[in-house]
Formats: C-alpha cells, structure tokens, sequence
C-alpha cells in the first residue's frame, strides 16, 4: 500500500475512482479497485472494520451491476453473514445487502433463492416496521410472484 493510502481521505478518493469506473462502464478497472481497497483496508483495519465491510458491499455491487451474477452472490452471501455477525440482522446495511442478494438470485434466474432471501428480509424488517408497512406489503407481492407456479 502507498504511504497514507489507509487514511480516510485517500480511501474515500480511491473509493469514488472506483465508483467512477464502474459508472463509465470500466466494470474491470472498478472491480480491481474495490478488490484492492477491501484487502488494504482488511489489514489496516479488521475485516470487521465498517470501511472493508462497506468495500466489500460496493465490490458486489459492481459485480452485479456488470453482470457477474455467480461472482456477485460468491461475494454476498459472505458479506451477509459477516454484516447479520457484526452489525446486527435489523441494521441498514445488513437490510440492504440482504435485499441485493435477493436481486443478484433473481437476475441469475434463482426464483426460488430470491424468494427466500426476501421472505428473511421480511422477518428482519417485521422487527421493525408494522406488518401494514408499505415496503413489508411490497416484499409479500414480490415473494408472491417469484412462488408463482411457471
């Protein structure tokens, strides 16, 4: 790593290059980047630490916005378990990756998976939100219809 590379300023810098790329279409060079920034900062930090959980977060992202599905949920599905370890099943960023895979399964052509990763994503919420909530009532139509017969 280059000297103050794991400060939060060049990290924040890297990691805004990296979305950059991904946003002009270099899937590669961003996939490069989030690789290198989650394995920087799991030394300087802990794989724990909210910086490489958030690297990683952002590494699937890229690998599922540049269609690398299978890719995309190798990464996730460690993430998930590590984020539900660390910061708890209800908290945001667990929430929202939980939500993601869910997205990567279906786009993989995994109904079933999806399904069942929106039916956790429906318990976790429901410790939080009212059964009426609208994002709850959403998550039922969508699980309904990936358990729709074929």
């Amino acid at each position: 790593m280059s000297p103050g590379a794991d400060t939060p300023d060049a990290f924040a810098t890297r990691t805004e290059l990296a979305e950059s790329r991904a946003h002009a279409g270099d899937f590669r060079g961003a996939v490069t980047e989030f690789r290198a920034l989650v394995k920087e900062s799991t030394a300087a930090e802990g794989a724990d630490a909210p910086r490489t959980l958030t690297a990683r977060l952002q590494l699937v992202r890229v690998l599922g916005t540049s269609r690398q599905f299978g890719k995309a949920i190798g990464a996730c599905e460690p993430l998930l378990r590590d984020q539900v370890r660390v910061l708890g099943a209800q908290h945001a960023d667990t929430l929202e990756t939980r939500q993601l895979l869910a997205n990567l399964r279906y786009r993989a052509g995994d109904a079933e998976g999806a399904a069942a990763d929106l039916e956790e994503l429906v318990a976790a919420l429901s410790h939080v939100l009212l059964p009426t909530h609208d994002r709850i009532t959403k998550l039922q139509r969508d699980i309904a219809f990936l358990k729709r017969p074929s």
